[in-house]
């Protein structure tokens, strides 16, 4: 028993000296630098880096293909499941379907919050798994960070996750990393304190 509590002792001392902290209510204009990528039907791929385009918005955006999200990541949906807010919309402009999206986010210092309960409690708070109208949509993740958060996020569908010339809507949180927090490192005296208590203990337990 004493060498158990010694342990938890020990345990704690190291495990408060920092702890990860996370940003939430990211919205589309500070997803700066996320990497994305598409895959089209021929197989061929392109991808871009996200930049902020307003305030609220930020995305990706070239002649055949593009992706924007308009405010707050987390998304709202109504009883009936339209999204009400926060839309990442993926539009294709090209002759092709859009088969596959890949947002690379944590490089860039976000990740993807999946756990509507926050039962975690890891600081991220409440997020929101992948959810989109189109009912083939499927979502995979990868790149865990820690819990439940990823750092990259997949949506596939075998029939066309955009159409040529159509878009497709979703919504998925997105956190960003905060600076560690790092707790003060004890003073000389508490450190010395800590280790004269360890030393008892040690000791008592062998008797």
């Amino acid at each position: 028993m004493k060498k158990y509590l010694l342990l938890c002792l020990i345990t704690l001392f190291v495990s408060s000296n920092a702890h990860a902290s996370f940003i939430k209510g990211v919205t589309g204009a500070e997803m700066a630098g996320v990497l994305v990528e598409v895959e089209f039907a021929d197989g061929s791929t392109d991808s871009g880096i996200w930049f902020a385009m307003s305030p609220t918005a930020g995305g990706y955006i070239n002649s055949t293909w593009g992706l924007r999200l308009d405010g707050d990541s987390h998304g709202v949906l109504d009883s009936a499941n339209n999204i009400l807010a926060g839309m990442f919309v993926l539009v294709n402009n090209s002759n092709l379907d859009i088969m596959s999206l890949t947002l690379r986010a944590l490089t860039a210092g976000f990740v993807f919050d999946t756990d509507t309960n926050d039962i975690m409690l890891n600081g991220s708070g409440t997020g929101m798994g992948m959810y989109s109208p189109n009912p083939t949509a499927m979502v995979s993740y990868t790149d865990l960070y820690m819990d439940e958060l990823y750092g990259t996020m997949m949506i596939s569908s075998t029939l066309g996750l955009a159409e040529a010339g159509g878009r497709v809507a979703f919504i998925t949180d997105v956190d960003a990393i905060g600076i560690s927090q790092e707790v003060p490192a004890p003073s000389g005296f508490a450190l010395s304190v800590f280790l004269l208590a360890a030393m008892r203990f040690s000791r008592a337990s062998k008797r």
